[in-house]
């Protein structure tokens, strides 16, 4: 008879490997969280309690819990450095002065609700900033519920939201070309490299492409032109 233990270790086994890919995919669905949640701060009318801003630091921390810590660590393990927008940076390091003690809650609510981010000139804005999420805690009256967002997420399901959250994107996000994905080998970093180096290679190649058909059109015009 199998033991529960084993059972559950061949469980865990079971559950997808992220490639680094994956976990840049997961930080920009994390960035769209979080601008949606600074946005809809800004439209609320909701009295800014001491109590309220408790219950929106515990459900900020919950959005860092699920989507972001957990994916810098597996960065660390790999000694990779994590690709994060300017945006997340900022929202981490809150996040972690708060962790640190630097902060409070009030001191994190307020930093929060006052950083001015720039997204002019940023190429991606549209993509990342989409308001059809699922948990939107942030649309409801929180502050007078109970704490009902999940204490896990599996790493199956983090993934399943930032491919339904890429669904959404606008007609633009096309031109980032799709990655070959490949059995998990032993060694992640050697597996990860792999991937960015054949990633590379097809960028370049369609990037190559593209400039040649725009070299061809443009000598095409010059001799209409002239």
């Amino acid at each position: 008879m199998t033991s529960p233990s084993f059972a559950l270790t061949r469980q865990n086994l079971a559950q997808p490997v992220p490639t680094l890919w994956d976990v840049a995919n997961i930080f920009e669905y994390a960035t769209s969280r979080f601008a949606a949640i600074r946005e809809s701060l800004d439209k609320s009318q909701v009295s800014r309690t001491p109590h309220y801003q408790e219950r929106f630091v515990q459900h900020l921390v919950w959005e860092a819990d699920r989507f972001v810590f957990p994916f810098i660590n597996m960065y660390a393990i790999n000694n990779t450095q994590p690709c994060l927008s300017e945006y997340l940076k900022q929202v981490v390091k809150m996040l972690t002065s708060w962790q640190m003690g630097a902060l409070d809650n009030p001191s994190l609510f307020h930093k929060f609700s006052t950083h001015q981010f720039d997204t002019s000139g940023d190429l991606m804005v549209r993509y990342r900033n989409l308001w059809i999420h699922q948990y939107t805690w942030w649309k409801d009256r929180f502050d007078l519920m109970p704490f009902e967002v999940p204490n896990r997420l599996t790493m199956h399901e983090v993934i399943q939201l930032y491919r339904t959250h890429m669904q959404q994107t606008p007609a633009a996000h096309i031109l980032l070309p799709e990655i070959r994905r490949r059995a998990v080998g032993p060694d992640p970093l050697l597996n990860n490299l792999r991937v960015i180096r054949d990633d590379l290679e097809d960028l370049g190649t369609k990037l190559k492409d593209w400039l040649t058909e725009k070299i061809k059109d443009g000598s095409t015009a010059l001799e209409e032109m002239t």
